[in-house]
């Protein structure tokens, strides 16, 4: 058996050569830092749709469950953390909880963060935030194969099964209806469908 190579797994950016195999580029695109902190959730809704493609053409019920309730749970987290830096509200970013969607959406809305959405959409935020919280449980099961999510249970003891393009619709959809907020997207009409569309595509 002939290993692969491990002379080109990554590039330095002070490696002047060709760089044979990249193109896949580090940088997030931003021209700040607080441009990166949303264009990296850019990168986890494609991961997510992805994922999600993947699974619907394998035609096997148990293939990439997992990492779509990762990308599922990272998605909505790395959303309401920089909605709520935006916004200087104030969440745990340490101990068990750190990964808390429920905290973290708790944060954001005492924090204003939805304030500027109609009251249609702040609800529905805030009901998919309680609808998925219970099933990501915290982004463990989606890490790791024996994480719990209620107590001592299992993730299987909970749950049946998911369904892939309702989970990246749904999340895509918060996420970007949380960033229009955090960018300061005015029109509340079109934030959704703007960043939705930027972090989609």
């Amino acid at each position: 058996m002939t290993l692969p190579s491990l002379d080109n797994l990554a590039y330095r950016v002070d490696d002047d050569g060709d760089h044979p195999g990249g193109g896949h580029c580090a940088w997030l695109g931003g021209d700040t830092r607080q441009q990166d902190r949303i264009a990296i959730i850019g990168q986890y809704a494609t991961a997510l749709r992805v994922l999600v493609d993947a699974a619907e053409k394998s035609g096997d019920g148990w293939s990439l469950t997992r990492p779509i309730l990762f990308a599922t749970h990272q998605l909505c987290e790395n959303a309401l953390d920089v909605a709520n830096h935006f916004h200087g509200v104030d969440v745990p970013t340490t101990g068990k909880k750190r990964h808390s969607l429920t905290l973290k959406m708790t944060g954001a809305l005492d924090g204003g963060v939805y304030d500027k959405l109609t009251p249609e959409w702040r609800e529905w935020c805030q009901a998919f935030i309680e609808t998925i919280a219970p099933l990501t449980g915290n982004g463990y099961p989606g890490r790791y194969a024996l994480s719990t999510i209620q107590g001592r249970l299992q993730l299987d003891d909970v749950w049946c099964c998911i369904n892939p393009q309702a989970l990246a619709d749904t999340a895509i959809q918060f996420a970007g209806l949380t960033i229009g907020t955090a960018a300061e997207v005015n029109d509340s009409t079109s934030s959704s469908e703007v960043v939705s569309t930027n972090i989609a595509e």
